[in-house]
């Protein structure tokens, strides 16, 4: 074998090694154990209406989007699904985008249950994209408006 058949060899590997990295999915693929209930939280997820977008995958897509718009680096994650317990999973989807500084990580991420088809959300980031009236209530939000409406304010001259 000649020195110009081992280059050729060489350049055609790397040639194939570059290719399969490029050809791979890129952002918004699954990671997904091989479970169906894995797959059917995933899709309610998904699927789940959000507050300023038809669905919280399309607000997830209007954020990355707008993110790409004002030319902010970014890499979007894919979507994962974790088995928290039978019947419960753990929805998620990392977005790091480049900041001032350093990189920003937002995790969207939400916990369902299959039983009752509920959808929960458990990261701050996520808290965004739900509507109103699914959110938890505030710690101590009974203890913040009652306070206010019995206040009466005493003014003394000095």
């Amino acid at each position: 074998m000649n020195v110009r058949s081992l280059i050729g060899f060489v350049l055609l590997g790397a040639l194939v090694i570059v290719g399969f990295v490029f050809s791979r999915p890129q952002g918004g693929t699954l990671d997904v154990p091989d479970d169906p209930e894995a797959y059917e939280a995933l899709e309610l997820v998904r699927s789940h209406p959000a507050r300023n977008a038809p669905t919280l995958e399309d607000a997830i897509n209007k954020y990355v989007a707008e993110l790409k718009a004002q030319g902010t680096p970014l890499h979007q994650g894919e979507w994962q699904v974790g088995k928290e317990r039978p019947g419960v999973y753990a929805v998620r989807m990392l977005v790091r985008e480049k900041g001032f500084n350093e990189w920003i990580e937002r995790e969207f991420a939400w916990r369902v249950t299959l039983k009752d088809k509920t959808i929960r959300v458990i990261s701050l980031a996520a808290v965004h994209f739900m509507p109103f009236h699914e959110l938890p209530p505030l710690p101590h939000q009974d203890q913040i408006s009652e306070p206010l409406m019995g206040f009466h304010s005493e003014t003394r001259p000095g």
